[in-house]
Formats: structure tokens, sequence, C-alpha cells
């Protein structure tokens, strides 16, 4: 399985999102979902949260862990 890792950016320079491609799928976190759509992440849960409890998607389905990296010097964590 290859991930890309996509940067869009608002003209402005203002909002960047940075997106994980897997497989055609995108992948956001909660912080970049709450970036995108312009509101707080409570918000963000209470929908998701919503989403799973309705069965519109299948939380294991749709779902998955996405370490934070960061960078320390000249190096990834």
């Amino acid at each position: 399985m290859e991930s890309e890792i996509l940067l869009y950016q608002t003209e402005d320079g203002q909002t960047k999102i940075e997106v994980i491609l897997d497989n055609d799928t995108v992948w956001l976190n909660q912080y970049q979902m709450e970036e995108l759509f312009q509101t707080d992440r409570t918000s963000i849960l209470r929908h998701i949260k919503n989403i799973y409890k309705t069965g519109e998607l299948k939380e294991d389905e749709t779902s998955k862990y996405i370490p934070k990296i960061q960078l320390e010097g000249n190096r990834k964590v």
C-alpha cells in the first residue's frame, strides 16, 4: 500500500491542509477537518460520532491511526 501526501493551500496562504491520499481515499485527522470546515473540533467529533451511530459509515472501515510527525532539527519524529 503506497500513500501520497498532498498539501493544499488557499490563494491567500492563510489555510494549509495536508492530506494523505491512499488508494483513492483521502484521509484527514480531526484537526485537519476542523481547519477544512472552519469549525471547532467538538463539532467535528459530534458529527463523526453521529455518522457511526446511525450506521452511515463503519468506524473500523473509515478510521485509522495516523501518527503526527513533526520536525526536530533535521529529523522527523
